[in-house]
């Protein structure tokens, strides 16, 4: 009985490791052009401290951990998808509109975190607060 639970149990595992998505550790020269010369452009004063690429069954996705504590996710065309920090992020990485609507509406708050989610972005402010934008930037709600 021991052996049969055993023999389940690795069963298990195999199924659930090969459902998993492949993650690749990159090493800093092979860093795609397009990550590194967003970073470069949008946080000058860190630098690519880790490199990961995903694949899944359906895309690709690299996630970059900067040396400042920001964390990036890129699509497989190399396209910004989501940013996380603990400080205020640069104005530079917020579009405009959305950027605006939060300095005129929610003062002395900033932006922490911002996302592309499901046709829509998303902004995470410092005091946990989340505002929800269609792509065109204007505000549709505040999100729990």
């Amino acid at each position: 009985m021991k052996n049969l639970m055993t023999i389940g149990a690795v069963i298990l595992s195999l199924l659930f490791m090969t459902g998993c998505d492949k993650e690749t550790v990159i090493p800093g020269q092979n860093v795609p052009t397009e990550i590194k010369n967003y970073v470069s452009t949008h946080f000058p004063n860190c630098s690519i401290s880790k490199t990961i690429k995903e694949n899944d069954e359906n895309d690709e996705m690299y996630e970059i951990t900067l040396s400042c504590g920001v964390k990036l996710e890129f699509n497989e065309q190399k396209v910004i998808k989501d940013i996380d920090g603990n400080a205020k992020l640069p104005d530079s990485v917020i579009p405009s509109n959305i950027l605006s609507y939060v300095n005129s509406n929610y003062a002395p708050n900033f932006i922490i975190g911002w996302e592309l989610q499901s046709g829509n972005q998303e902004v995470q402010l410092n005091n946990n607060l989340a505002l929800v934008f269609n792509m065109a930037g204007e505000f549709l709600r505040v999100d729990d």
